[in-house]
């Protein structure tokens, strides 16, 4: 059974809700950041060298990195579901958004979350604005970012999205908005909140 290591407030909210997507049973271990720095405890760094989460064991294998971890579940217990076949059309563009998540779009609103530095405020602002904009006009008309049917590409792509909408005024960005809240009411996702608790990212600021 895959064993779940849940640092609350991460990005492991995602990985529990690709998991109640699948069906798949699984057991949750959390862990409670400090209170004064905000990272991870030390008994994470007993697990994974690195002592992030989410981080998954899956017999005796350990798969740290979000992506990473949303790959391996559907390529090993995702029976074609939540991915289109590597022959269909949709297959770059679920990739692209898959690995975007964390490559470029993560980076951003962190960039914008934490510079306070006045000289480069301007460039953190603009791809923070560069990036949210790309996005909001790739859901235009859609209702996840492949279409009708839930990815992993939608998987992964939530919390950055859940992130942004921290740092910007409310209705600038609909698509957006309407995406995140669709994200919170899924079925799935209201289960996987009842295992590792609800995402509250305020929290951490």
């Amino acid at each position: 059974m895959i064993t779940l290591y849940n640092l609350k407030q991460s990005r492991s909210q995602r990985i529990a809700w690709l998991l109640e997507a699948l069906n798949l049973p699984y057991n949750v271990q959390n862990f409670e950041r400090d209170p004064v720095t905000k990272l991870a405890p030390k008994e994470l760094h007993n697990i994974h060298p690195l002592g992030k989460s989410p981080l998954i064991k899956d017999d005796e294998t350990i798969v740290a990195e979000s992506g990473a971890i949303v790959e391996y579940i559907l390529a090993r217990y995702g029976n074609g579901k939540l991915h289109p076949d590597i022959n269909h059309a949709d297959y770059v563009n679920y990739l692209q958004w898959v690995h975007y998540a964390e490559g470029s779009a993560m980076p951003a609103m962190i960039m914008k979350y934490m510079t306070q530095s006045e000289a480069m405020k301007p460039f953190c602002d603009a791809q923070f604005n560069l990036h949210l904009n790309y996005i909001e006009n790739s859901l235009h008309g859609k209702t996840w970012f492949l279409g009708k049917e839930l990815s992993g590409a939608d998987i992964m792509m939530s919390f950055p999205l859940q992130f942004a909408l921290m740092l910007v005024p409310k209705g600038q960005f609909p698509n957006i908005e309407r995406f995140v809240a669709q994200v919170e009411s899924n079925e799935y996702y209201r289960k996987a909140c009842e295992r590792v608790g609800e995402l509250e990212l305020k929290k951490l600021a």
